[in-house]
């Protein structure tokens, strides 16, 4: 019994450990990329592994404009941005190295959802390799 409690604390551990370096990577990464636009202070973060993906829904209102930043550890290699409309609908998406940076303002009020999506392993690879992903998102007023 005692073995499973201290296995228990090790995984929140790590866990929590993990998280903070993401919320980290997130401030560090994005922050200042924001500018001029207007933090929403939603910062979203998360680690993901090769060939996987997460998704993030929101509501984008008419007459802003904004700006989505993505960003991704190094190992985890090109990541793409797709975003969906309510439909389910692809109306925009990108490969990109790094950092993802797009601008846009809607036509009207609109529930989006923004897709992050991180390329399968090299053959070479033997394991997955794990990393942060930050999104924010800004706007204009």
């Amino acid at each position: 019994m005692k073995n499973i409690i201290r296995i228990l604390i090790l995984v929140l551990a790590a866990n929590t450990y993990s998280y903070g370096q993401c919320e980290f990577f997130a401030k560090k990464s994005t922050l200042g990329k924001l500018k001029p636009y207007l933090n929403t202070q939603q910062v979203f973060s998360t680690v993901l592994l090769n060939d996987d993906k997460t998704k993030i829904s929101g509501t984008f209102y008419f007459g802003e404009e904004y700006r989505i930043l993505v960003t991704a550890e190094q190992q985890l290699g090109k990541i793409q941005l797709n975003i969906r409309d309510a439909q389910d609908n692809i109306v925009f998406t990108t490969k990109g190295y790094g950092i993802i940076m797009w601008d846009f303002n809607v036509e009207s009020m609109q529930d989006l959802t923004l897709e992050i999506v991180t390329p399968p392993a090299p053959e070479s690879q033997k394991l997955d390799k794990s990393g942060c992903v930050s999104v924010i998102i800004g706007f204009k007023q």
